[in-house]
């Protein structure tokens, strides 16, 4: 450009209006607070009325006769409410014309507000995720939410709402599109810069954030609580992006098996092909399955009736019900006893016990019509039986997965598989595998989330599970073998563990260790050694005087806390010292892995 010629004018700011609707969606409250308001009401004039009519009273309808008398009273309030339905249209109006999003080449932004505006952010090179929620009234009217989870913490995320679920599909996809390019744009910016001359860190300057950091005070057995850390993510640009995995970094060997699937196969279209299933099967060989892929990649999919059935007989769904019956049980005895005035309250009173029952078993009908297919990207996952959600699981930042089965389970043979994630997601968000699902369905679950886990020969990973779900009542020929590989707690630990100190057991693999635990709700923890946070060696007074240790083995934010628990004092310190070596280790080739196939591309 010449030096006199006038600068070129920006380009100007495009901005989209969501729905229409949405903001009277938004503002439902209000009318539901109404709604709750009145039925308060009605529900005290009924109870009184029922208590009336239970002692022999008549009804006091004094209330209803003044009414009759003021009818301007009744005008007053039915203008009121009118006036408050015409002013919530009104605002509801105006927020919709300040209402938007704009997208340009580095961020989403979203601005919404009347008197009070705001105006949130999304860089494209920070987004995790992009999930496509559907609440049950949106999804009636075609409405569709998209979430985006943006590293930084949960106030950075981004909720926007509402389009129409094609509009909303299809802006996911050019999102999705446009993340992953900027993210490409970044790594290659970076292996630029080292190329050039940048600092590029050697394997001494690594190992401080990688390795041990041995106590200032002593060795570890000297002291009673310790910590040694390393770096558990992935560096920038080295291994994941929002919703994809790089495939530029060939398979490593503490790759899950499902990112080893995707690396090989690349994009997959809408149908797998027989090759998908042929490479599934071969990755899921040490586990002995070969599972089909269906319809536009279904691996899995959980029938409405076993979600329903499972989270009857869930604990605490069990416990909401029992209240609710004994109470019952409790005012019909005082009614027949001719306790009568305490027989409508407990009535009464018992609706919030129902609210509570409903509620837990809502909150589990929320993973009916659960489907698992593969996805270019990890695991697509869909649920929702009136609400409906659809996520991405990114298999390359799963930190830890569980497999849990309720007692009530056991007859029926099922387990519940969750999972930690590297990720910025509220405490809202969903960490659940598979939420009911056989054996079967738990290896297969287990094996695409986790590593090879790199067993003997004579040894197959899916006897190591079972034997890691059952322990002693396995029935794999390959049990005896598989136990040998577990230490037990020692015969002191019971008075601590009087339950679960036979149960209680850990094993190491190449590249995991597995934790067995629980006695009446069994429960097996995975933790792959490249993604091991911390390790934390705790002795209490108590466990002191028994001579038992236990180490915390720190993995991200979820419902997963890995610990081998009051081992011998002896036994604990070995693992702490040797555990944070082999992790080091394992996290520094992995590392390697990475910057050597970057190192290769240039």
């Amino acid at each position: 450009m010449d030096e006199g010629s006038p600068p070129a004018e920006a380009a100007p700011e495009v901005w989209h209006r969501v729905h229409p609707l949405t903001p009277i969606l938004e503002s439902l409250g209000v009318l539901v607070g109404i709604f709750i308001a009145a039925a308060y009401g009605l529900q005290n004039f009924f109870q009184s009325a029922v208590e009336d009519l239970a002692s022999g009273r008549s009804v006091n309808l004094t209330f209803a006769d003044w009414l009759r008398g003021h009818p301007l009273v009744i005008l007053a309030v039915v203008g009121g409410i009118v006036l408050v339905l015409l002013l919530t249209a009104f605002f509801s109006w105006l927020a919709w014309r300040v209402m938007g999003y704009r997208i340009d080449a580095e961020a989403i932004y979203y601005r919404r507000g009347v008197l009070s505006k705001k105006l949130r952010k999304a860089r494209l090179d920070r987004v995790q995720s992009i999930d496509l929620q559907q609440k049950l009234l949106p999804r009636l009217l075609g409405m569709a939410e998209l979430v985006f989870d943006v590293a930084g913490g949960t106030d950075s995320n981004i909720s926007l709402k509402y389009l129409s679920k094609r509009r909303a599909e299809e802006l996911r996809d050019e999102l999705l599109n446009a993340v992953r390019a900027k993210k490409r744009q970044g790594t290659a910016t970076q292996a630029k810069d080292r190329s050039s001359g940048g600092e590029a860190a050697t394997g001494e300057e690594s190992a401080p954030a990688h390795g041990a950091a041995a106590p200032a005070s002593g060795p570890v057995a000297a002291i009673p609580s310790a910590t040694v850390g390393h770096q558990a993510e992935e560096p920038s640009g080295a291994g994941e992006t929002a919703e994809g995995i790089d495939r530029s970094i060939p398979e490593r060997r503490d790759d899950s098996l499902g990112v080893r699937l995707t690396k090989r196969l690349g994009a997959m279209a809408d149908g797998v092909s027989a090759e998908a299933e042929s490479g599934l099967n071969d990755l899921l060989a040490p586990y002995r399955l070969a599972p089909s892929i269906g319809r536009e990649g279904e691996i899995i999919r959980v029938p409405v009736h076993r979600v329903v059935i499972a989270s009857l007989l869930k604990t605490e769904t069990l416990v909401s019900i029992a209240v609710v019956v004994l109470v019952v049980i409790s005012a019909i005895v005082l009614l027949a006893f001719g306790v009568k005035e305490a027989f409508i309250p407990m009535l009464v009173g018992v609706l919030p016990g129902v609210f509570a029952a409903f509620s837990v078993f809502k909150k589990n009908l929320d993973n009916a019509n659960f489907v698992v297919r593969l996805d270019e990207n990890g695991l697509a996952v869909s649920h929702g039986l009136f609400s409906t959600s659809r996520k991405v699981i990114p298999l390359d930042r799963l930190q830890a997965v569980c497999l849990h089965q309720p007692l009530l389970w056991r007859w029926a043979g099922w387990w519940q598989a969750e999972y930690n994630i590297a990720s910025a997601g509220g405490s809202k968000d969903s960490n659940l595998l598979l939420p009911v699902g056989d054996v079967e369905q738990a290896l297969l679950m287990v094996g695409l989330a986790l590593p090879d886990p790199q067993l003997p020969d004579d040894i197959a990973a899916d006897a190591l599970v079972r034997s890691a779900m059952y322990d002693r009542r396995s029935s794999d020929p390959q049990a005896p073998a598989a136990e040998m590989l577990f230490h037990s707690q020692p015969r002191s630990s019971r008075i601590l563990d009087p339950l679960v100190w036979k149960r209680r057991a850990y094993a190491l693999t190449g590249s995991m260790l597995v934790l067995r635990l629980g006695a009446l709700e069994r429960r097996v923890d995975f933790v792959p050694h490249v993604r091991v946070q911390s390790l934390r060696y705790h002795q209490g007074p108590l466990m002191r005087a028994l001579g038992l240790g236990t180490v915390a083995v720190h993995s991200t934010a979820g419902p997963i806390d890995p610990r081998v628990t009051h081992q011998s004092e002896d036994e604990a310190k070995r693992f702490f010292t040797e555990h944070a070596e082999r992790t080091r280790i394992a996290r520094l080739r992995y590392d390697d892995a990475a910057k050597t196939a970057k190192e290769d591309e240039r």
